[in-house]
């Protein structure tokens, strides 16, 4: 895992490609096991069903520099099987003292997924996502919840109030077919903030081609999505374009 600092930099690099107001980031504390367990990388005295914590604390020194740096950070769970209120309570209870915390996510894709394979997750509803609003933003009124999947019928129907909603496709044929499927995600949630997840492996061969991959892609879609919040490129191929801090 590179440095706090690596991840600073590259975040920075980022601020200044897009002209943006400040430096945002996912950082991922839960992930799930095939099991459908939530692993979450923190210690825990208790014990939780369907829950598993790591013997050490994986994430303190990270959230420690970035509260110094000034980034913002939606802090992230894969929640499987697990209960999501008790991961929120889990999460933002230990972390959410941190300046650096801005809210909090769910990867719907492994929502209410037993594991063991791809799958789509469980679509959330209004009253779920109203509920875990409400527990976050109990923490931190400033706090948002962000849902993320590629689907939009993946997304509460109607709830809005204090959501952020991200979307990972990928598998584009171009940076034109990307453009105007995430336009569309905008104008669904046309009173929202929304954000992309962009660099997929999948999509190299066509963005392994620019000079400069996260500056033009992420101009592309501020420019055609007005209420674009954040532009982030996935950790799986983020060495490809900062091998060693920048």
């Amino acid at each position: 895992m590179p440095a706090p600092d690596y991840w600073y930099q590259v975040g920075a690099a980022g601020q200044s490609k897009l002209n943006a107001s400040g430096i945002q980031g996912i950082w991922v504390v839960g992930g799930v096991w095939d099991d459908g367990s939530c692993y979450l990388n923190f210690p825990s005295s208790a014990r939780y069903p369907e829950i598993d914590f790591a013997n050490t604390d994986e994430n303190e020194r990270y959230l420690d520099y970035f509260d110094s740096k000034g980034v913002s950070i939606y802090l992230q769970v894969e929640p499987g099987m697990a209960d999501v209120d008790t991961l929120i309570k889990l999460v933002l209870g230990r972390y959410g003292r941190h300046p650096c915390v801005a809210g909090f996510g769910i990867d719907v894709e492994w929502y209410r997924n037993p594991g063991g394979g791809y799958q789509h997750g469980k679509p959330v509803t209004d009253d779920e996502a109203a509920e875990w609003y409400d527990l976050v933003s109990s923490y931190n009124a400033s706090y948002q919840l962000f849902l993320k999947h590629w689907e939009l019928d993946w997304m509460p129907p109607n709830y809005r109030k204090g959501i952020y909603f991200i979307s990972d496709s990928s598998g584009f044929r171009s940076l034109n077919a990307m453009v105007r499927e995430f336009k569309e995600w905008g104008q669904y949630f046309p009173n929202s903030p929304v954000g992309f997840q962009i660099g997929y492996p999948e999509d190299k061969s066509w963005w392994g081609n620019y000079p400069d991959p996260y500056k033009t892609i992420g101009r592309a879609l501020i420019d055609s999505i007005p209420n674009a919040r954040g532009i982030y490129w996935v950790d799986f191929t983020v060495r490809d374009l900062y091998p060693a801090p920048v």
